[in-house]
């Protein structure tokens, strides 16, 4: 990941899969020795600790990344199983009910998440901020508290050893509201609205979400991941003035702080985000994620807007998995191509393995990626 950042040409294109739709896609594609209740987005029961994995877990981690190829080691409890959502940088989550078909989890901000899991469905709920009032007595975890960070640097240090590119995710500026303080279609008001409210809120999860990204960079990892999904499918949720007037400024303070560190900052955001990839590259993302051309984001254009130095991580459409193989193949083929033609590249799917792949489709994806890889 290092030559790749500094510009160098690549015998080899790396991949990084964003991970698995739902914790039971996981139990069927996967080796059962490989996973373990430390793996997953949420835990068994109860919650994950703040602690360090251990060398039993963590080298289970290792073992599953090495199986799908995975050029980052995520650190923290849970943080291996998708694109962020885990570990001491985000909020921590307890199972509150786990029956018939479903899993009800609570985040330290008190908001719920309902997760149906066949089919896979998420719903949210109980968040904690209907009115001002509320974010007045709001009560955010410490994010400096040492026990949130105990064996952390360990846990960075172990991976380091191993000669692993180690990863810390925290939450998103826009998303982080949405999912942990108030309603997603209320947010959005708000920031037509009532903009105080909107900036207040935004500062809220801001000033926590920087103070946890400096906590792991101190800690010694070399990248800060986060998730701010800013699109649907056919365009941005929101203005690019918008954008810029209320986000952006968090998206640049956090790759001031973490390049301070010689730290990278990794974006996901899913979407039609075009008319947004200039700032977003010169906010200082080093890595933006996935890229989806379902979305109206082909490599060259992409690569046009965020000029040479970003790195490009993704590019295959989200129905790549209903394809037959011969499309598959070629389209990877493509995919990959176009990485080296415009990269900086990264080889990631657009949205987590999905339900409907068995495992000998997803070992023949494994295979041919690798070798289109290595061509």
């Amino acid at each position: 990941m290092q030559a790749l950042l500094a510009g160098e040409q690549l015998r080899r294109t790396p991949q990084w899969l964003m991970g698995f739709s739902s914790g039971g896609v996981a139990e069927r594609l996967m080796p059962p020795s490989l996973l373990y209740d430390g793996y997953g987005e949420y835990p068994e029961s109860g919650a994950y600790p703040f602690s360090t994995m251990g060398e039993r877990l963590l080298s289970a981690d290792l073992s599953f990344n090495r199986r799908i190829d995975r050029v980052a080691f995520p650190i923290g409890w849970g943080a291996n199983a998708a694109f962020g959502h885990c570990g001491p940088g985000e909020f921590n989550k307890t199972v509150i009910d786990k029956s018939n078909g479903l899993m009800i989890v609570q985040y330290e901000t008190g908001a719920r998440r309902e997760i149906r899991f066949r089919p896979h469905n998420v719903r949210i709920f109980d968040l904690p901020i209907q009115d001002e009032a509320d974010l007045s007595r709001l009560d955010l975890p410490d994010p400096e508290d040492p026990k949130r960070y105990q064996g952390f640097a360990e846990d960075v240090a172990w991976a380091k050893a191993r000669d692993e590119w180690t990863v810390g995710w925290v939450n998103g500026f826009f998303s982080g509201v949405h999912y942990f303080l108030r309603d997603y279609a209320e947010f959005f008001v708000d920031l037509m609205l009532n903009p105080d409210f909107a900036r207040a809120m935004i500062k809220a999860i801001g000033d926590w979400t920087l103070t946890a990204a400096r906590k792991m960079c101190e800690a010694g990892v070399d990248c800060i991941g986060f998730c701010d999904d800013l699109g649907s499918g056919e365009s941005l949720l929101m203005s690019p003035a918008l954008y810029r007037d209320f986000f952006w400024p968090w998206h640049k303070r956090l790759c001031d702080l973490a390049h301070g560190f010689g730290a990278v900052v990794h974006m996901h955001s899913h979407g039609a985000i075009m008319p947004i990839l200039p700032d977003i590259a010169a906010a200082g993302i080093d890595i933006l994620n996935p890229l989806d051309p379902n979305e109206n984001l082909p490599l060259d254009e992409v690569r046009a807007a965020v000029g040479p130095k970003l790195a490009v991580c993704g590019g295959m459409n989200k129905y790549f998995f209903e394809w037959s193989k011969d499309e598959q193949a070629a389209h990877l083929h493509r995919v990959i191509e176009d990485g080296r033609k415009y990269g900086p590249h990264i080889l990631m799917e657009s949205g987590g393995i999905p339900e409907n792949v068995g495992r000998e489709e997803f070992e023949w994806f494994l295979a041919t990626s690798a070798e289109l890889r290595s061509r």
